[in-house]
């Protein structure tokens, strides 16, 4: 696209990436007489610009005619997560992919919710409608995030066990499901989460949902709790392999 166009390098990243290095490279590249600088380094997100060494590093450079883009970092969608959002910086970020690795939670009212996993599991009989088990529900501490030793007065046996994200990974709680006799388990995200689902490598059928479908899932779960407690949802996964 640009034949003639040349590059020129610079390390800014040791054992990490400095905003003093940064600055140094910046003005060696203001120097050596550049066009365009492209900075793929993210960061936290700032709430002033003169906290940012990439947004002051950038204001040097435009002084000079040179335009910088920057990366805007792998946070979010709550506020105030965008690094480098200086209006004197193009910051670039990927806001989606063109794959997914889908999975269905199909309730028992038919009702189906889109989530994402990377355990695709081909012996997993997907026509079977499971009972639904919500350690949330349950006045035991730590149950609700599916924290090691916390299912361990509950029964999920052969059931699929809802769990909050919070305190260890996605995969950690499906191990205590697993090891708790649970069949499969659904992730629900936090509001500040969203729509941001992760397919995971998970040692037992699971699901992520986004905080909608998290919703979703729990209304139906409330809905058919008995005077008791005693919940008589169910749900089976549908696993759609990559689409």
């Amino acid at each position: 696209m640009a034949p003639r166009a040349h590059l020129a390098i610079y390390k800014v990243c040791f054992k990490g990436c400095a905003y003093s290095d940064t600055l140094a490279a910046i003005d060696q590249a203001i120097y050596d007489g550049v066009n365009i600088i492209s900075m793929s380094i993210g960061g936290n997100a700032t709430y002033r610009y003169y906290y940012d060494g990439i947004a002051q590093g950038s204001l040097a450079a435009l002084s000079h005619g040179i335009i910088t883009v920057a990366a805007a970092g792998n946070e979010g969608p709550e506020e105030n997560t965008l690094a480098h959002d200086a209006p004197l910086v193009l910051t670039v970020g990927a806001a989606s992919t063109d794959r997914r690795c889908r999975a269905i939670v199909k309730l028992g009212n038919g009702e189906e919710l889109e989530g994402e996993t990377a355990y695709q599991l081909s012996s997993f009989d997907q026509s079977r409608m499971l009972p639904i088990v919500y350690p949330g529900a349950i006045v035991w501490k730590n149950a609700s995030v599916c924290l090691k030793g916390s299912l361990d007065h509950i029964d999920v046996r052969q059931k699929i066990v809802l769990c909050h994200l919070s305190n260890n990974t996605n995969v950690e709680k499906g191990a205590v499901v697993c090891a708790a006799g649970g069949a499969a388990m659904v992730l629900l995200n936090p509001q500040s989460l969203g729509f941001t689902t992760f397919a995971d490598v998970h040692v037992l059928p699971a699901v992520h949902l986004s905080y909608s479908g998290g919703l979703n899932i729990l209304a139906y779960y409330d809905k058919l709790r008995n005077s008791t407690g005693v919940s008589t949802a169910t749900a089976s996964i549908i696993f759609q392999k990559t689409t």
